[in-house]
């Protein structure tokens, strides 16, 4: 035992694309299950595919994606556009760029050298929590994928027929949490939120532990747990384009708390830490 403790492997740390969110959780790692959660239209689709950029783009490491909202086409359209630097996916957008400059970022992000493809989409259309489960282990063990991005939680829940969500949820969490335990991967999932009396999560409400929708198991069997706050109805565009990041839970650090914001920017497509100074973004 005192061996094992002693010559233990080290585990790797890789950091988030925002400096704020590295200063509390020092990055994210295999083994490690990381939900990211907020109100609806909050930016957490905008925010998961930077992070799924930053991997493709720092690493070499492969990533599976299960986008359950949208289609795979769009995915890549937005993985492109990051790239590109330009919301790819509109079609005003798209129509400005010819064949062979969209080509040659989507190699860039997406051919290697070695022949090995990075990205894997799922492209079932069966909402199954065994089906979803399946595919993950199946990504980690044949296919040699490190980190998985599952999108979004909730909408696993509406292929089964029991009605208890609750239940459900929780034993999708188990199942995740056995799986990244045996495989060793990374895993991001993707959780709403139950609504709240007070201000709403939309406005700008403070998000809480208690506000994950459907069971506490999401909380109890996350590693971390990161919340996106966002005023979308504010009065100043400035506002409204820009998320706070809170850490609900840390299990690697044990910080928790507002962390810093990120702004959206709409020529670009892109999401980029700013500051707050005296109440200004």
């Amino acid at each position: 035992m005192r061996t094992a403790w002693v010559e233990r492997p080290e585990k790797q740390s890789l950091p988030y694309p925002w400096i704020c969110l590295n200063n509390k959780t020092k990055g994210f790692r295999q083994g490690e299950l990381v939900t990211i959660t907020s109100g609806t239209g909050m930016g957490k689709s905008s925010v998961i595919r930077e992070l799924e950029h930053h991997i493709l783009t720092t690493t070499e490491d492969k990533v599976g994606i299960i986008h359950l909202e949208e289609t795979n086409e769009r995915t890549l359209d937005g993985l492109v556009g990051i790239e590109l630097n330009v919301p790819y996916h509109l079609d005003d957008v798209r129509e400005q760029f010819d064949d062979s400059t969209a080509l040659k970022a989507f190699d860039r992000l997406f051919v290697r050298e070695d022949g090995e493809e990075p990205l894997t989409l799922y492209d079932g259309k069966e909402l199954n929590v065994d089906k979803i489960v399946s595919r993950i282990r199946l990504m980690a063990k044949t296919q040699g994928i490190k980190w998985v991005v599952l999108d979004h939680l909730n909408l696993v829940m509406s292929g089964d027929t029991q009605i208890d969500e609750r239940r459900n949820i929780d034993a999708l969490m188990t199942k995740l949490r056995e799986v990244v335990v045996e495989t060793n991967i990374g895993l991001f999932v993707v959780s709403h939120l139950s609504r709240q009396q007070g201000k709403p999560h939309e406005e700008g409400g403070t998000i809480s532990l208690n506000h994950l929708r459907g069971s506490q198991g999401i909380a109890q069997l996350s590693n971390i747990v990161i919340a996106l706050e966002r005023n979308q109805q504010a009065e100043d565009e400035e506002e409204r384009n820009v998320v706070t990041l809170r850490i609900l839970k840390n299990r690697y650090t044990g910080e928790t708390g507002e962390t810093g914001y990120l702004k959206y920017n709409h020529i670009t497509g892109r999401i980029r830490e700013t500051i707050k100074e005296q109440g200004v973004f």
